[in-house]
């Protein structure tokens, strides 16, 4: 798909790795579902620039798909999670694709033929 994914192994990925399995158990022990979704493959597959190309631009392109409230104070880390929240959106209504091993858990992106 040519998108380029951090290693888990990565000192910085790999704590953050533990964060989201500890979090992820918490709010699945709250009955709530989880998915694991990457911003920067989403904004790829949407075809709208990761945060290192401009906020200003991926603000835009977050708008492009309805997105709204957005601000200038809004820092690079908090557009990210807005994208993911789109892409639990585009989850909820069946836009998306799966992938990775089922075994440990797959990744959910927004389905590219759609956009």
């Amino acid at each position: 798909m040519k998108i380029k994914f951090f290693p888990i192994t990565l000192g910085p990925m790999r704590k953050l790795t533990e964060r989201g399995i500890k979090l992820k158990k918490i709010l699945e022990m709250e009955g709530l579902e989880v998915v694991e979704t990457y911003p920067g493959a989403a904004q790829d597959i949407l075809k709208i620039p990761r945060k290192q190309g401009g906020l200003s631009k991926l603000k835009t392109g977050l708008k492009r798909f309805g997105v709204r409230e957005l601000n200038d104070l809004m820092t690079g880390d908090e557009l990210d999670a807005v994208t993911c929240a789109l892409v639990g959106k585009f989850y909820l209504e069946k836009k998306h694709m799966a992938i990775g091993d089922q075994e440990e858990i797959l990744m959910i992106l927004p389905k590219r033929e759609l956009f």
